[in-house]
């Protein structure tokens, strides 16, 4: 398999190094013209415009991870993006950067502290960042028609994911807290000056042109700037409680609805609330949340008891005991069409093993699979009325 490399950085000389034998490498692009013309080794360092000349069978960006996106975007204007193949970064070239950044005083300390410091008050803003970036990424292989309205359930206590993704995607958002109290007090212009500022580091690109205003009265909050409504918040209401007259186009949530004790109406309204065709993205952490190393202890407790002790504090523990198979089961009850789903973590088996002999009796009979299970992310689609 022939590929061409994009970077001639330190990330291009790790990769090298450790590039699976199946690829042979043609070239390496890079946009500093001083590197153009000369060698990496054997391997000849070439404009980005001369790519198409080696006819590569894929690009794969050998380049720090704030590079991604502008190189993606060269990519497209150069009609080659078709041949873009992601490959796993280069996490040690990228920690050495930051602590680069960090040392040069490119990343203010006061900032970074401001950042470690928001975990505990208002959400991690890198792992909302993050998510954001998962979501469009998935959303992006799923749907190819245009999406404005997205609607976000359970986002706690940081606006991250909405802002970020705002900011660079644009659109309607919509962030529903359906657990009353968890939200607290938001210091809204601060976190929105902090995702500006990272985003500026990181060099995201950002299509909101105008500055970002917040009106705000008791119940709700809402982002406004020249081209209307952005982003509207909900800090404090209950999801069947919540109603638009206008539908969305997408819904997320994320390790939401195993705290959720009512998971059949939750279900139906995201239902209800999407759009003919609309689609849901879901993780769901299916572990035991009062001790994650034991993810498996509360299936000794019925359910019965465990509604009567556990039920009230949902956004503590779960709210239900449900396993892979009955979230599936009340997707399909429910209308929706499973289009995939991606098991990415697994409880280790000498666990189930152990804890399972001691199963309440109605979780006797479950199988394999749906105790090593332990969070799926699942993707629905709303079906169309003309499917």
């Amino acid at each position: 398999m022939d590929v061409i490399l994009f970077g001639a950085g330190e990330v291009c000389d790790s990769f090298i190094k450790r590039l699976p034998k199946r690829f042979s490498i043609l070239a390496i692009a890079d946009n500093n013209e001083n590197l153009h013309g000369q060698f990496k080794g054997e391997l000849p360092i070439i404009s980005p415009d001369e790519i198409h000349l080696y006819k590569p069978s894929f690009i794969i960006l050998s380049c720090l991870q704030r590079h991604v996106s502008d190189i993606c975007a060269q990519l497209v204007k150069l009609g080659l993006d078709d041949l873009y193949l992601p490959f796993p970064y280069d996490e040690e070239s990228e920690k050495k950067d930051r602590e680069k950044q960090e040392v040069k005083g490119l990343i203010g300390r006061e900032l970074v502290d401001e950042i470690i410091g928001s975990k505990n008050t208002s959400g991690s803003v890198f792992y909302h960042i993050s998510l954001g970036n998962h979501f469009e990424k998935c959303r992006k292989q799923y749907i190819s028609k245009p999406v404005n309205r997205f609607l976000h359930i359970g986002f706690g206590h940081s606006l991250g994911v909405e802002i970020y993704s705002l900011l660079r995607w644009g659109g309607e958002w919509t962030a529903i807290e359906p657990f009353p109290g968890l939200s607290g007090k938001y210091p809204f212009n601060d976190h929105v000056s902090m995702i500006k500022d990272l985003m500026g580091l990181f060099n995201v690109p950002c299509k909101v042109n105008d500055d970002i205003v917040f009106n705000d009265d008791v119940e709700s909050f809402h982002l406004h700037d020249h081209h209307g409504t952005r982003l509207n918040y909900f800090p404090e209401i209950k999801l069947e409680d919540f109603n638009d007259d206008e539908k969305y186009d997408v819904c997320y949530s994320c390790a939401v609805m195993e705290h959720v004790v009512d998971i059949h109406s939750f279900v139906a309204k995201t239902f209800e609330l999407l759009a003919s065709g609309g689609f849901a993205f879901h993780w769901i952490d299916l572990r035991d949340h009062r001790d994650f190393s034991r993810p498996l202890d509360f299936l000794t407790i019925g359910k019965s008891e465990w509604r009567d002790h556990y039920g009230d504090a949902g956004h503590f523990l779960h709210g239900n005991q449900l396993r892979y198979s009955d979230y599936r089961q009340i997707f399909l009850q429910c209308g929706f069409r499973i289009v995939a789903e991606d098991k990415y973590m697994k409880n280790d088996r000498e666990h189930i093993q152990e804890v399972s002999v001691d199963f309440a009796d109605e979780y006797a009979s479950l199988g394999w699979e749906d105790l090593e299970v332990a969070g799926v992310l699942f993707v629905l689609e709303k079906p169309s009325h003309d499917s």
